[in-house]
């Protein structure tokens, strides 16, 4: 989703860069999904078996050529919705700078685990934290705790 300011391969080379961060991981699967601009660039399935994983990951991407996050932020600041979200499934934004391959992101719908259960947090500012393969490790294991979690409330007992 690059801005109109940004050179015709920020997009691919953005969605490329975090594909490979993503599947750093022998777990993870990336779907390519943007058909549509409904703010899924990547649906990610999460477990290593053959058939559909329902534990999902919907990640928007957007490149950039510039470090400084003052040049993105403005076009970063619209994912960040002010009331929540259509979208009822975890979901990160990835900033990626395609001019020296360094990655940020940041929860638009956070994954959280509580003494009631499993909630997503919606954020309407993106606090965004290095992304590296270590912070796709923390984003995996925070997203199957909210998972593991996630049927205690919805099947009753």
């Amino acid at each position: 989703m690059p801005s109109t300011k940004e050179p015709w391969f920020v997009a691919d080379r953005s969605e490329a860069l975090a594909g490979l961060l993503l599947t750093s991981r022998g777990d993870v699967r990336v779907r390519k999904e943007r058909k549509h601009d409904d703010g899924v660039d990547f649906l990610v399935e999460l477990g290593t078996g053959e058939t559909l994983s329902n534990r999902l990951l919907v990640v928007q991407v957007k490149g950039t050529t510039s470090s400084n996050p003052k040049d993105w932020m403005k076009a970063v600041k619209q994912l960040f919705p002010a009331k929540g979200s259509s979208i009822y499934l975890p979901t990160c934004v990835f900033v990626i700078n395609v001019r020296d391959n360094r990655a940020s992101y940041a929860w638009l719908a956070e994954p959280l685990v509580e003494a009631q259960g499993a909630k997503l947090r919606f954020h309407e500012n993106g606090s965004f934290h290095d992304l590296n393969p270590l912070a796709v490790n923390e984003i995996i294991d925070r997203i199957n705790a909210w998972y593991d979690v996630l049927p205690q409330q919805l099947i009753p007992a």
